[in-house]
């Protein structure tokens, strides 16, 4: 048994955390992955843009759901999404090319039309 917040190990017949009061779970959830980093899979997400732009968001949103196509939106939140901080599109590195085009076929309002990580 585990503290899905603190990590700590608990022995069997435990079912809160003495320290913050946690329902334990039986196994620890998956870390989050990094930018880049390998899926499961072997398939790369790489960054195509980022906009701070909430229409740019909703526009390339309905442009990828209605092609099918897999990306995720980093910097974006459950809410929505916070006005200081930029969303960066990331897609599968072997949709990408196919991706830019699609983009290429929308208005978008954000100032970088390639996002260069280098360039941050």
């Amino acid at each position: 048994m585990f503290c899905p917040n603190c990590g700590t190990e608990y022995r069997p017949g435990f079912t809160r955390c003495a320290d913050c009061g946690s329902q334990l779970v039986d196994t620890l959830p998956e870390e989050p992955r990094q930018v880049n980093e390998r899926r499961a899979d072997d398939v790369r997400l790489v960054p195509l843009l980022q906009t701070e732009d909430q229409s740019d968001v909703l526009s390339i949103r309905m442009l990828l759901d209605s092609e099918g196509i897999e990306y995720f939106l980093q910097g974006e939140t459950l809410t929505g999404f916070r006005r200081s901080d930029p969303v960066v599109l990331l897609v599968r590195e072997d949709e990408a090319g196919r991706v830019r085009e699609l983009l290429k076929g929308i208005k978008l309002n954000y100032s970088s039309q390639v996002f260069n990580p280098k360039k941050r």
